[in-house]
């Protein structure tokens, strides 16, 4: 315990101050300055239709992005999840039927056989020390090349209770907001109160430290993996459910996305403390803000355009504040 108090850091700042330097309060105050942009330049993107369509979408992405919130906390990156997402969607759609498997057991089968895909993932980055974006880049090859296998290149249609579920609201609300909410409070609490996470994210922070420490350091490693990759495969399962028919590249679009959230929301890529609620917040805005450019301009590159902009801007500004901030604790607390 005396290493892990050691690895997280003391301040005796201004309340202000650590307002600023929480990564949360960051991706918060730039949610509500979206908001209010959005209800400036066009009112429907903020009106109870638009964020009823927008909301479900945002949970998705931010249902994955906690996943990759965990990766990148080990100074990992997960680029498997669009594999396991259309890997997901399309075991439950085409073996979820009442003359299949089921709904319940082909769901099971989908988050089970992404959960293998990042066991494989994070057994190889620890096991061989090989790059993990080359090897999620290969485990996601392999992924797609299962989705295609298996689909013969056809669609398939989830089944009606996947369907009535994901597309249903409870008290007003999505349900998969619901599920959303779960898995980022589930998770936020394991991380920040459990001595378990506090491992994990010293393990993350300080390997060498945490390894003195008499951590089994892979483990915590290997279980980022399989966490993310299980968070993508229920990701595709909700998402078949919502859309009703799957395609074959379903994930690709949660891929870059996942990625944007967990920095917008003020993880370190360089791995340590992260933010579960950040990123969620960093999902939110990803959402509005694809729904306010969508209110200008239907042309698809011109939204991708415009958003990589706004995106690229943002993480600019967030990483820019947290290398000040870490200077300047630096300086206060040169030892």
């Amino acid at each position: 315990m005396t290493v892990l108090a050691a690895a997280l850091p003391r301040t005796k700042d201004p309340v202000g101050q650590r307002l600023i330097g929480w990564p949360t309060s960051r991706a918060a105050a730039a949610v509500v300055v979206l908001f209010a942009v959005s209800a400036a330049l066009s009112t429907a993107s903020v009106g109870r239709t638009a964020l009823l369509a927008m909301l479900p979408f945002a949970a998705l992405t931010a249902i994955v992005a906690a996943g990759q919130t965990l990766v990148v906390q080990q100074a990992g990156l997960d680029l498997s999840v669009a594999g396991g997402i259309s890997l997901g969607a399309l075991i439950v759609a085409k073996y979820g039927g009442p003359q299949q498997l089921g709904a319940a057991l082909a769901i099971a089968v989908a988050i089970a056989a992404a959960v293998f895909a990042g066991l494989v993932s994070g057994l190889v980055v620890t096991g061989f020390g090989l790059p993990p974006l080359v090897v999620t880049i290969a485990v996601n090859a392999v992924l797609i090349g299962l989705v295609q296998f298996l689909s013969g290149g056809y669609s398939a249609q989830a089944p009606a209770l996947l369907t009535d579920f994901a597309v249903g609201r409870t008290l007003g609300v999505p349900n998969l907001v619901w599920v959303a909410l779960v898995v980022i409070a589930v998770a936020q609490l394991v991380l920040k109160v459990t001595v378990v996470g506090r491992r994990f994210e010293l393990v993350g922070a300080n390997r060498q430290a945490a390894h003195a420490a008499g951590i089994r350091t892979a483990r915590y490693t290997v279980s980022a993996y399989v966490l993310s990759a299980a968070l993508a495969g229920l990701t595709g399962v909700l998402l078949a459910g919502f859309l009703r028919t799957t395609t074959l590249s379903a994930g690709d679009a949660y891929l870059l996305p996942s990625v944007a959230a967990v920095v917008l929301g003020g993880t370190a890529l360089s791995g340590g403390r992260g933010s579960l609620t950040g990123t969620a917040l960093g999902a939110l805005f990803l959402g509005q803000l694809n729904q306010l450019v969508q209110t200008y301009t239907q042309t698809t590159a011109v939204q991708n355009i415009v958003q990589a902009l706004i995106i690229g801007l943002g993480i600019v500004v967030q990483l820019n504040l947290a290398s000040r901030l870490r200077r300047r604790a630096t300086r206060r607390n040169p030892t």
